[in-house]
């Protein structure tokens, strides 16, 4: 049997006939094994060791002590902990809470290496989660609660629905939530033409139809024992979604002509910038299926909601363009534009700036015409919603205020681009597409506009 030598365990116990079988057990498998049996040099011993699982005897040192587990797991972030104990009916839940693992004393003889190369493998998916994780920049109290948000959903099987505007990186959060899958597979819903949809999705046999003239496996078979990332779920024709829930459901797929099923296993991860209960209203969404995706829902957040990762950000990306490897100076008044704008195409708009920024900047430093951010102040007083002050506002009319500003600021740039939608949405960071999607729940037609202006 080959194991990792670089798993390292530590035993915090003193040293009995239990530590002897435990180390003989780990020393037969080539773990690297350290045991700490003062009391006092716990917390010291974790911390200088580092391991990948902590054994404990809960009899020994009050281990049992919630508070002192506390204060390893500090000392350890990343550490698993397994735990055992001769009498198991003072074992409290608040105990068990603070444990990946937990055996009795006649447990430990029988399934100790079952529960370690369970926890060794629970170690190194978190670790490869937490790789993935740091590609989404930020210590914002949002982005916190998605990255808790996001790890709760690593080890489950239940579908995920990504929610958030376009831009914001959902499929970062697809990623990090599938970088424990040996496969990961893209479908962008909005690029799929409809006739083919159900080919692209579950195959077809040869002859199936005009022009097949080979077997070909689907994706839902490409990313068998894998995750299947459905970008875009919103834009999937209704004849498709009902496809998709009956495979949902039955776990099973019927390539185009096929007469019988074939059983496919994958978790499936669907990603939308719409809002899918408005879809559901106009039906333009399948409700049933709504609920299939949404058993793990996560929302990410747009950027004006996160404001206080700007810098981070602008950091990040500086880091990512710069030629030299050198991160840029930026001048103060650069810095304010990018710390004060809207952001209506998220973080993906940022990205572009910054690179553009980059590209155009002298002598290494980056100056406000580097940006092209040509941005008017909001006036509150002008708009047409109200000459209300922000006192005597109530919430949907600062709803309705906020789309205004959104449909005037959209209206601009797509002027400022001499009418073209495709330029304006690559100015923003986003697909054509989403800026229709994005202007229509804002009720700005944008074909009118364009008709208009013609």
């Amino acid at each position: 049997m080959v194991v990792d030598t670089r798993t390292r365990i530590l035993l915090l116990s003193q040293e009995n006939a239990t530590v002897s079988f435990v180390q003989d057990v780990l020393a037969s498998v080539n773990y690297e094994v350290d045991i700490c049996s003062q009391p006092t040099e716990m917390t010291s011993c974790i911390r200088s060791f580092i391991p990948a699982i902590a054994v404990l005897d809960l009899d020994y040192a009050d281990l049992s002590n919630t508070a002192i587990l506390e204060n390893l797991r500090k000392a350890s972030p990343e550490t698993l902990f397994l735990g055992y104990a001769q009498d198991t009916s003072d074992i409290t839940f608040a105990t068990l809470s603070h444990l990946e693992g937990f055996l009795s004393i006649e447990d430990v003889h029988l399934q100790f290496m079952t529960h370690i190369l369970r926890l060794r493998e629970l170690y190194r998916l978190r670790h490869q989660f937490h790789v993935s994780l740091r590609k989404i920049v930020g210590h914002s109290a949002s982005v916190q609660k998605l990255y808790h948000h996001v790890e709760k959903a690593i080890p489950s099987k239940g579908t995920v629905l990504i929610q958030g505007e376009s831009g914001v990186g959902k499929e970062l959060v697809a990623r990090a939530i599938a970088s424990v899958q040996p496969k990961f597979v893209i479908v962008n819903c909005s690029a799929i033409p409809e006739n083919l949809f159900e080919s692209e999705l579950f195959g077809h046999l040869r002859g199936a139809f005009t022009g097949a003239n080979t077997d070909r496996i689907g994706l839902f078979e490409a990313a068998a024992d894998g995750a299947l990332f459905l970008d875009e779920i919103g834009d999937m024709p209704l004849s498709m979604q009902t496809k998709l829930l009956r495979a949902l459901q039955d776990g099973e797929i019927r390539p185009v002509g096929a007469n019988r099923p074939r059983q496919v296993s994958v978790r499936v991860i669907a990603a939308t910038n719409r809002d899918l209960k408005q879809e559901i209203a106009r039906g333009k969404f399948r409700e049933d299926l709504f609920y299939r995706l949404n058993v793990i829902p996560i929302r990410v957040p747009p950027l004006r909601d996160r404001r206080e990762d700007i810098p981070e950000l602008i950091t990040h990306f500086l880091s990512m363009y710069s030629p030299s490897g050198i991160i840029p100076e930026i001048q103060a008044e650069a810095k304010q534009v990018l710390l004060n704008y809207s952001w209506p195409g998220n973080i993906r708009e940022l990205e572009n700036i910054i690179h553009r920024a980059v590209s155009f900047m002298d002598n290494g430093v980056i100056t406000l015409k580097d940006l092209f951010i040509d941005e008017p102040p909001i006036n509150i007083e002008k708009t047409s919603t109200s000459t209300l002050s922000w006192a005597s506002m109530n919430y949907d009319q600062f709803k309705e205020f906020q789309r205004e500003q959104e449909r005037g600021f959209i209206t601009q740039k797509i002027g400022e681009n001499g009418g073209s939608i495709t330029r304006t949405a690559e100015l923003f960071g986003m697909l054509r597409t989403a800026l229709h999607n994005r202007a229509a729940r804002i009720g700005l037609d944008l074909h009118a506009l364009r008709k208009n202006r013609d």
